[in-house]
């Protein structure tokens, strides 16, 4: 049995991963500033004085994968996001390069510009606000550090109960709970955003192989917001279509998906497993 740590593994991807690795394979230990219900819980918040004594008494492990972050796109400023963002995960990044650990970073794929139509691996950076930066100091921390890692660098994530500052997250919350969507405009712009499920999986690939590098980790499947719009509709409020309202014109957001990561599903096939997983 090998043991991994994972932090944030009370929030949105945390949970779905958790849960995606119970088994005879690994020992989790789950880290968030809130319980989990595990018996393993480290319920420590990442600005906390008693973080570092927490983590060093924390048994060696495998694998870390750093999922917890202070989210800024509340407009968090750079004093705000400075312990939870930067300083925390140097505090992770060391101990894990004492133990020998692999690691694995959450970052943004938002990080080559918040307005940029195609992102690829050979983007230039452009952090556009203190949370994009912090998340780009994070990844400099690792890349100094000498341990062994793989940053996966993350467009929207999309799923049952998604955070709300997503739109397609909140159409999906929408329908399921009767809801007509909102389609803003015309909804001609493109967007790939990666299914939980299939984030998840993707870090268990890179955790079963030990892959090394910066990677872009996006939906393989682009559609216009749209298309996607009415894809939630007819799986999940058959018989409705969204409500338009006007808006002006948007730009698309395509991330180009590394070749060495796992193909997703496509996104109704994603929407699909959402249903399925409601109707069991």
């Amino acid at each position: 049995m090998k043991r991994i740590l994972i932090t944030g593994a009370a929030g949105f991807t945390g949970k779905t991963l958790t849960r995606s690795m119970q088994g005879p394979d690994w020992e989790i230990i789950p880290m968030d500033r809130v319980e989990t219900g595990s018996p393993n819980d480290v319920v420590i918040d990442f600005s906390d004085d008693r973080f570092s004594p927490v983590l060093h008494r924390l048994p060696p492990v495998d694998t870390v994968v750093h999922l917890g972050t202070h989210v800024g796109w509340d407009g968090a400023n750079k004093a705000v996001l400075f312990q939870p963002n930067i300083l925390a995960t140097a505090e992770l990044v060391q101990w894990a390069a004492e133990n020998k650990s692999y690691f694995i970073f959450a970052s943004a794929a938002l990080i080559a510009g918040e307005k940029n139509t195609l992102i690829t691996s050979s983007s230039p950076l452009g952090t556009s606000n203190d949370y994009l930066h912090s998340k780009w100091l994070a990844e400099e921390i690792i890349k100094a550090s000498g341990v062994s890692y793989a940053i996966l660098r993350i467009p929207g994530i999309f799923g049952l109960n998604g955070p709300s500052h997503l739109g397609i997250n909140k159409a999906i919350t929408h329908c399921l709970n009767g809801i007509r969507p909102t389609r803003y405009g015309d909804g001609k712009i493109k967007r790939n955003y990666i299914y939980v499920k299939d984030l998840c999986n993707t870090i268990h690939y890179c955790t079963r192989n030990r892959l090394e590098g910066t990677f872009l980790a996006a939906g393989t499947d682009v559609n216009t917001v749209a298309e996607m719009l009415e894809i939630i509709c007819r799986e999940l409020l058959p018989g409705k279509t969204p409500e338009v309202l006007p808006a002006g014109t948007g730009y698309d957001q395509v991330v180009e998906p590394s070749p060495l990561l796992p193909q997703t599903r496509t996104f109704e096939d994603a929407i699909k497993d959402i249903k399925k997983d409601i109707d069991e």
